[in-house]
């Protein structure tokens, strides 16, 4: 009961006793009066106070809004473009599920090609905030577009540290940006030689060891293809059109400066020599000594990939196997291929740019990344511990050396936007080295003329 109560208790008791009484005043001096109602008041503002955990009701009341606010932000919608194909079953499980959950206030529109190639979703004026993909997409997707957007200003705002991701994913936008960052890197393909421990087990030959070269793997694809009954098996496999964008040399298909072909040299002819002399051995096919029938088949011992992901490799065909790192040439000794990066892009038309910095923030956060890692997307971040879990959600990699499929990356070369011009051009070459017998010379100053033809197609489409 308070003090203030008390006082007028007393003089209702009072006047309740003497019934001759209407009213009796209890005598009391004007600063006993103020001294009991500054009490009062007192011992009702610290009551107060104590419940509000020491803050007053107003600043209480202010942090609850603040914190509201913060609880829900105002809702948006935001479009993203997928540049490698795929549709929205793919992109809810991949990205959706997680986005979904940790943005609730974002409404996420994708786009497909398949509904609508990007240059016509743009010119009919659809709405763009980020766009992903390979980064083999960037210069016809993008560029062409001018949908391309820096976001230094971002990266720095949000503390970003760029020196957490693997360092060729951030040279590679260094040199797309003329130094600036249009993206950040999802994933990585993985790379990787994988084995058939069935048919080096079948041939009694032992197993690939870490650190071979690539003269020491041609020894074993020799004695690896053979005919054994009715079926002909394959020493090696090599995914070549994707070792030629991300060759361990960092050599340019295209030159950067006078954008023509640039694969007329010494060293281009050292990678086609050996890409070539395994296309050549005797009882090889090229139709039937791919990845796919390695992955599918069990006819083939080996295989290279070099843009790997998902689960793909090795496929459903074979049980029994290794992986080991890519093979070395012995005058770059553990350098591996390029690295093959998937990013996130900001795009110049979203009117959106700090929500869709957080969303590709959180894409490649340490705590989305080991998921996507342990889902078979390579993460794309510098983590050994992490790498060392890649594919742990998926059981046919537990037990795998699977730190093998992220080398120490060749730098990159120059990208331009007829990358796959020429890749295609110079693949081409060295088919019908290996098929027609055509001479090196011959077939890369082929190759070269027809690339040369076609980039000057693609520029006077353009005009």
């Amino acid at each position: 009961m308070s003090t203030v109560r008390r006082l007028y208790d007393t003089d209702w008791h009072a006047a309740r006793n003497n019934k001759t009484l209407k009213y009796r005043r209890i005598p009391m001096s004007k600063k006993m009066l103020y001294a009991s109602l500054i009490g009062a008041l007192t011992l009702t503002a610290v009551a107060a106070t104590a419940c509000s955990g020491g803050q007053s009701p107003g600043s209480q009341s202010q942090q609850q809004t603040q914190q509201q606010q913060q609880k829900q932000p105002e809702p948006v919608e935001l479009h993203l473009y997928s540049l490698s194909g795929q549709n929205q079953e793919w992109f809810d499980n991949t990205y959706g599920k997680y986005l979904y959950e940790k943005f609730p206030h974002i409404k996420f529109k994708v786009h497909f090609p398949a509904q609508a190639p990007i240059a016509d979703y743009i010119g009919a004026k659809g709405p763009l905030d980020i766009a992903f993909g390979s980064y083999t997409n960037y210069h016809t997707s993008l560029l062409d577009l001018n949908l391309q957007s820096d976001i230094s200003d971002l990266i720095a705002k949000h503390k970003v540290d760029l020196n957490k991701f693997q360092p060729t994913t951030i040279e590679l936008q260094r040199q797309l940006a003329k130094g600036g960052i249009y993206g950040l890197p999802a994933f990585i393909g993985t790379s990787g030689l994988y084995y058939n421990k069935d048919l080096f087990d079948k041939f009694a030959i032992p197993y690939p060891k870490e650190g071979i070269t690539w003269d020491e793997l041609y020894d074993l694809a020799l004695k690896l293809t053979r005919k054994d009954g009715d079926v002909q098996y394959y020493g090696f496999a090599n995914s070549t059109a994707g070792y030629l964008q991300v060759n361990q040399y960092s050599l340019d298909l295209v030159d950067p400066k006078t954008l023509k072909a640039g694969f007329e040299t010494d060293s281009w002819k050292k990678i086609v020599q050996m890409l070539t002399r395994f296309m050549t051995i005797p009882g090889y096919d090229v139709t039937q000594a791919t990845v796919g029938n390695f992955n599918t088949k069990g006819i083939v011992a080996m295989a290279a990939d070099y843009s790997g992901c998902c689960g793909f490799t090795p496929g459903d065909g074979i049980k029994n196997w290794g992986v080991i790192k890519i093979p070395d040439f012995p005058d770059i000794r553990g350098v591996g291929p390029q690295s093959y990066p998937n990013y996130w892009f900001m795009s110049s038309i979203s009117n959106n740019r700090e929500t869709a910095f957080e969303v590709i923030k959180f894409i490649v956060s340490e705590e989305f990344q080991a998921s996507l890692n342990a889902r078979g997307l390579a993460t794309s971040l510098n983590d050994s511990k992490l790498q060392a879990g890649y594919g742990k959600d998926l059981s046919k990699y537990n037990g795998q050396n699977v730190t093998a499929l992220f080398p120490k990356h060749a730098k990159m070369s120059n990208i331009t936007e007829y990358q796959a011009i020429a890749a295609g051009q110079l693949n081409t070459a060295l088919t019908n080295i290996a098929t027609k017998g055509v001479d090196i010379n011959t077939a890369l100053r082929e190759a070269a003329e027809a690339t040369n033809k076609k980039i000057e197609e693609t520029k006077q489409m353009k005009k």
